[in-house]
């Protein structure tokens, strides 16, 4: 079955853009489906002003990942060497490697892509000689902190976003 080989990665390009949205869209509405709304709204993403926009500026700048099989795209990563503003200070090293998102197709398409997507999130981290690698993600869901317990990030602190959304930071040294 083609849904067991590894996915190919390569850099997104400003080409890929309306394929990403499509791809986050969908997982998107997988989550409004599983009753989930409180992740990231109800607004999908490609539908949030200026959002198509930063996606687009994203894949220029090289911070976009993607996954694909049997050209088709089946995940993606999007993780720069600079910690957002969001983020509490003195939560993350200075130079980590921030993971943006990680986000992978729902069906059967999507299996083993977060792994692989995660493996070169690490990569790509040692590859700037990054301490650590650090990501943010909504704190009501025991099945993301149980993901990366799993991957071996550790809560360093919890703060509540725009929108008033309890979110987790986690940091996995690398050193």
């Amino acid at each position: 079955m083609m849904a067991t080989l590894p996915p190919h990665l390569r850099p997104a390009t400003p080409d890929d853009v309306p394929a990403l949205l499509d791809l986050m869209d969908s997982v998107h509405a997988w989550l409004i489906a599983q009753d989930l709304p409180e992740q990231w709204g109800t607004v999908p993403f490609s539908q949030i002003p200026g959002f198509p926009g930063r996606v687009a500026e994203w894949t220029g700048l090289g911070v976009i990942t993607l996954a694909e099989r049997d050209g088709r795209q089946v995940g993606m990563l999007a993780a720069a060497p600079a910690t957002p503003p969001r983020i509490p200070p003195g939560t993350v090293p200075d130079g980590s490697m921030f993971i943006h998102t990680v986000m992978t197709d729902r069906g059967p398409a999507g299996r083993g892509v977060g792994p692989a997507l995660m493996a070169e999130a690490e990569r790509l981290a040692r590859t700037h000689d990054a301490p650590a690698l650090a990501l943010d993600h909504w704190a009501d869901s025991p099945v993301l902190g149980r993901v990366y317990d799993e991957h071996g990030y550790v809560k360093v602190a919890d703060y509540f976003d725009e929108h008033h959304v309890r979110t987790t930071v986690r940091v996995r040294p690398l050193r």
